[in-house]
């Protein structure tokens, strides 16, 4: 089992770099526009190793992360799964080196994106949009938003430069670059100036097949002409967001195509969320973790032997979602079940390996319906517990499970009532459950043997009784 701790242990030295400047708008955008999508702590975790370059220094000393588990009051573990998060949306560049005194890490700090280009990329614009709703979301833009003022109807009168400034002679240019003055023009090797460069984009580890597309599309255009490397990257970034298979894709770009020779972005871009909404509706896709983090999966590297490991396997490699498209044969995942996913992963912070039991447990437990309340109820109990592992959570499931047996079992009055349905559907509960139950039922029935014949007679006396009286009126 691959833990935090086999990458990252307190001792291990860091220190913190920046090649850009980050301003006061880097730090406003990374708190209204980038912290709805990663998270306080992972917010707190960038300013805080912001804090370690001391005025006008762009390096830090060397520290321990046992001193940055202090100043963040929060544990190591914490600080590897917020550090990856940083990582993947683009704000942080971690490298890593080993000699003889141990490991040391470099933080390298990314300055965010402009409000411009956040709200014009495809991916966290979209992400956003969800998280915050629609009028929210508006008003937030509004914040970054300037008057265009129509130049037109001015005459601008800017001096050019070689109308305020002289050019040297060339004997004077000559004789500077001979004399030692000359060195000042040069930059040492191992050097670079402070720059502040276009922000990162962000970078995707999936390949989308490109192959299929092209093929797909080469009666109608010449592929090699109609996807430039800016294309293919929208296309790349649209495909991830909105979760679109390259047949798909290819009836997408063709239609963008129609009255066009060349891809406009823009354009594929309409088209894209024309498709989305006619598929899935107007709430545009979430932001969410994919599957169980590799530092929190028992069964990583591992081939299973048993029905537990194998439940144990399912739920580490089953994105949530994709888990209620099983349990509803392929349908299409309600809204509303779809938001309760997001908020256990924002809100409760629970992992998705976790979530994928939970969801279960509930499924299982209440004849297929998802109940919020009661799954937030639970989801803060295995927050408060710091729930992080599938086997973890399989035990809690159980614990919940048996706590519900006795209400179930002296229910036999209760299940003889018209109109009420206090039964447990038994025969779609998880293996891991089923097996559980199996052990309980061996180990109970000697015990309770007794008990059940006792209630038979006194129900039979009782039918008796009325038979007897019923007898007597007559």
């Amino acid at each position: 089992m691959t833990w935090h701790w086999k990458q990252l242990l307190p001792v291990d030295r860091f220190s913190v770099r920046t090649s850009q400047y980050i301003t006061e708008l880097d730090q406003l955008t990374l708190t209204l526009l980038y912290q709805p999508l990663i998270g306080a702590i992972a917010n707190s975790f960038y300013g805080t190793l912001l804090a370690q370059l001391e005025k006008d220094q762009y390096w830090s000393r060397e520290q321990t992360h046992r001193q940055l588990m202090l100043l963040l009051g929060t544990s190591l573990e914490v600080i590897f799964e917020e550090r990856k998060k940083l990582e993947g949306i683009g704000l942080l560049k971690t490298f890593k080196r080993k000699d003889d005194e141990g490991t040391t890490y470099l933080y390298e700090l990314q300055p965010p994106m402009t409000p411009k280009q956040f709200f014009e990329n495809d991916v966290l614009s979209v992400y956003l949009f969800n998280r915050l709703g629609k009028t929210h979301y508006r008003q937030l833009r509004e914040r970054f938003i300037l008057d265009a003022v129509d130049k037109d109807e001015y005459t601008e009168t800017t001096y050019a430069f070689d109308e305020v400034f002289a050019s040297l002679h060339h004997s004077e240019m000559v004789s500077n670059l001979k004399s030692e003055t000359s060195n000042a023009l040069t930059i040492d090797s191992g050097q670079e100036l402070i720059t502040k460069a276009s922000s990162s984009s962000l970078t995707f580890d999936h390949d989308f097949d490109f192959d299929t597309l092209e093929k797909s599309v080469s009666r109608s255009v010449n592929p090699s002409e109609i996807f430039t490397t800016e294309v293919r990257q929208a296309i790349s970034r649209l495909a991830f967001v909105y979760r679109i298979e390259p047949l798909e894709m290819s009836s997408i770009v063709l239609q963008a195509l129609l009255h066009d020779d060349q891809l406009n972005i823009e354009e594929l871009r309409k088209k894209v969320q024309e498709w989305y909404k006619i598929e899935h509706g107007t709430e545009p896709p979430a932001l969410a973790m994919r599957t169980q983090p590799v530092v929190h999966q028992q069964m990583n590297g591992k081939v299973p032997t048993t029905d537990e490991e194998r439940t144990v396997q399912f739920y580490e490699t089953t994105p949530p979602l994709s888990l209620l498209e099983i349990r509803s044969d392929g349908a299409k995942v309600a809204l509303a079940d779809v938001k309760i996913i997001e908020s256990l992963m924002m809100d409760h912070n629970l992992n998705p390996g976790v979530i994928n039991v939970l969801l279960d447990l509930m499924l299982w437990s209440h004849d297929m319906k998802l109940s919020k309340a009661l799954i937030d109820k639970i989801a803060g109990h295995w927050s408060r517990k710091k729930v992080k592992t599938v086997p973890e959570a399989m035990k809690l499931a159980l614990q919940e499970q048996n706590k519900n047996k006795p209400k179930q079992s002296t229910a036999s009055s209760y299940k003889r009532q018209p109109g009420k349905t206090g039964a447990v559907r038994r025969d779609k509960l998880p293996k891991w459950l089923l097996a559980e139950k199996e052990k309980d039922k061996s180990v109970e029935v000697p015990k309770k043997s007794e008990p059940t014949n006792d209630e038979e007679a006194k129900e039979k006396s009782f039918a008796q009784l009325l038979e007897e009286r019923r007898k007597m009126k007559k």
